[in-house]
């Protein structure tokens, strides 16, 4: 017998391995680069064929839901390999490898998993397939089975056999997510007809009646009528065809892994899904929460990259060019990357991205080495220059690079405008579009427990109001959940760092760019820095004024300074001269509004 199956396996060109019996190992270490003769083997041997030596690829489906879609959708005009074993007292018959001619196409083997990481299917061309013979069974070793051919035919060449194996793939895990045969097949199919173009109407039936019948095969819904009447309501109502994040809904699935699946059987994903939206309707009284609930519920602390001035969620990071904005965020990168104090408060250590999207790699390297960050224990952050934009894909960037890391904690973009798409027409207002816009990536930060800091430019408008100055609509100050703005005087290395937020206290700091460090050097607090400053250019006028005069009026030190009386910085003079007085630096005149330094002798009287 065992002559019979090596001389079927010869005339088909494909090379024979002996295999230890009962087993999938070959008893020849060096099997992988020898062609046996038919005299090596015993009677009792296992045989498998040597795929990399025989050319050819290797369907090996691992569930039995797999082999029920590979019966429907694998070429038959090949050789074809079942599997037959008896568990709980019943024979059980499935047909579990399909061996096709490789045409160079795959040059490796590929393995299909399920969310949980087991496998589906197995795509190989390299290693050994036992053909004859008895095998473990691998979900239980006890377990024997027995392999019979199925299809003697010569293994055939197909050019899509990869499309093949997703395809299967795909309805495999729509079975996973318990896809309904009404509204479940009705969206699945809106997104195979919107996603896959070359599927024809038949396609999408088969494909439909086919997870049906593996889900749920008595059903009264499991029919082909059935079937075509959802691809016509679909092909007669474009409108209504649902995207994947519809679907993603209806499954309660992340739409992120329903779009990598379209993606996989060559389904065309537009950049932009703004038209993926779908209505829904809430119960309030099912999803709301009351106050007794709320109190009892245990909420986590708030998170902090920097604390106590830059908590999680979304923010924005604003100042003129030259403002040094994108060495202090890169400072901030670095400090929670190693969680090392900024500015001499304490970070918060975890992964960092930094989303470097104006600068070069040579000026970012620069920087690095000018701050001697490639010195510290963890100097690597990941940094990234080429991102698509808001809405067309960023999302998804950064939601796949938060999955990815054990302790996300900190994302940079540098800067906003980067990645903020050209608004269109009838897109609404610039606050609609920075609010739709912005929320997304918001949610993202909020549900991770993360810190999303945007570096953004200033307008060139003057604004009463600081905040005001931020390039962009009213809705980036509406949406942020903190900002900051670094304001420095033109060659000047004096400057100021006022922040506020939803969650923080509102800081003013005075701080001074270190030529030496590159990086800004906490001075203090802004208001009692700015009245020392503020002091010491009205005794500098005062000294310079007196020199013609003895008692001197704002608006003789505003006239020195060339600034009006009623402007912003004549107010501030006014009111140091009146705080001065007060604190016995300067002394009342004898005409109305008027002071004078005080002089030795006036000081002795005073102590009197």
């Amino acid at each position: 017998m065992i002559n019979d199956v090596l001389n079927n396996l010869e005339a088909k060109d494909l090379y024979h391995v002996p295999v230890f019996p009962n087993s999938k190992q070959p008893e020849d270490k060096e099997w992988q680069k020898k062609k046996y003769q038919k005299q090596r083997y015993a009677d009792d041997n296992s045989v498998g064929v040597n795929l990399k030596l025989s050319q050819v690829l290797h369907f090996d489906f691992e569930t039995w839901v797999a082999c029920r879609f590979g019966e429907k959708f694998c070429p038959k005009n090949t050789f074809i390999i079942g599997k037959k074993y008896e568990k709980n007292g019943c024979e059980i018959e499935l047909v579990t490898n399909y061996f096709y001619k490789n045409n160079g196409v795959i040059d490796s083997n590929l393995t299909f998993k399920n969310d949980a990481g087991t496998p589906i299917l197995e795509l190989r061309c390299n290693g050994q397939s036992v053909v004859h013979g008895k095998t473990p069974l691998k979900e239980d070793n006890s377990i024997m089975c027995e392999r019979y051919v199925v299809n003697d035919a010569k293994p055939a060449s197909h050019d899509n056999l990869l499309f093949i194996a997703n395809k299967i793939y795909l309805a495999c895990m729509f079975v996973e997510y318990d896809l309904g045969m009404n509204e479940g097949a009705l969206r699945l199919d809106g997104c195979l007809k919107r996603y896959c173009s070359n599927w024809s109407d038949d396609d999408r039936v088969e494909f439909l009646l086919s997870i049906g019948e593996v889900t749920r095969p008595e059903g009264r819904d499991t029919t082909e009528s059935k079937m075509r009447r959802i691809v016509k309501s679909n092909n007669n109502n474009p409108s209504k065809q649902s995207g994947y994040r519809s679907l993603a809904q209806q499954l309660q699935v992340d739409p992120l892994k329903i779009k990598n699946l379209f993606k996989k059987i060559g389904g065309s994903i537009p950049q932009s899904d703004d038209y993926e939206k779908v209505k829904s309707i809430v119960d309030f009284n099912s999803k709301s929460i009351n106050v007794e609930e709320l109190m009892q519920k245990v909420i986590p602390p708030l998170k902090w990259s920097v604390l106590p001035i830059m908590p999680e969620g979304l923010g924005f990071i604003s100042g003129r060019p030259k403002a040094m904005k994108s060495w202090t965020v890169l400072g901030i990168c670095y400090a929670v990357q190693n969680g090392i104090k900024f500015m001499g408060h304490e970070t918060t250590q975890g992964d960092v991205m930094y989303l470097a999207l104006e600068d070069s790699e040579r000026r970012i390297k620069d920087r690095i080495v000018k701050l001697g960050y490639h010195k510290l224990k963890h100097p690597t952050i990941l940094l990234a220059s080429d991102v698509p934009y808001l809405g067309f894909g960023f999302e998804e960037c950064i939601e796949s690079w938060i999955k990815d890391k054990e302790n996300p904690r900190l994302i940079v973009i540098d800067t906003l405008a980067r990645i903020k798409p050209r608004a269109r027409k009838n897109s609404g207002t610039a606050y609609d579009m920075d609010n739709e816009l912005l929320s997304k990536i918001q949610t993202i930060a909020i549900q991770n427990n993360i810190t999303i800091a945007c570096v953004t430019h200033l307008s060139k408008q003057q604004q009463d109001y600081s905040f005001d100055r931020i390039q962009g609509s009213v809705g980036i100050q509406g949406i942020a959940d903190f900002m900051w703005m670094i304001d420095r005087g033109d060659n000047s290395n004096q400057a100021s760092i006022t922040g506020r937020g939803r969650d923080m206290n509102d800081f003013e700091y005075a701080v001074i760019w270190d030529e030496d460090k590159w990086q800004y050097e906490f001075t203090g607090n802004l208001q009692m820095v700015q009245l020392t400053e503020n002091r010491r250019q009205v005794i500098d006028a005062m000294n310079f004024l007196t020199k013609e005069k003895d008692e001197i009026a704002p608006r003789d030190v505003c006239k020195y300074y060339q600034v009006s009386v009623q402007s912003k910085d004549g107010k501030r003079i006014s009111k140091t001269m009146q705080r001065m007085e007060g604190d016995f630096e300067l002394i009342k005149g004898q005409k109305f509004g008027t002071y004078k330094l005080p002089n030795k002798t006036e000081g002795k009287e005073a102590n009197y």
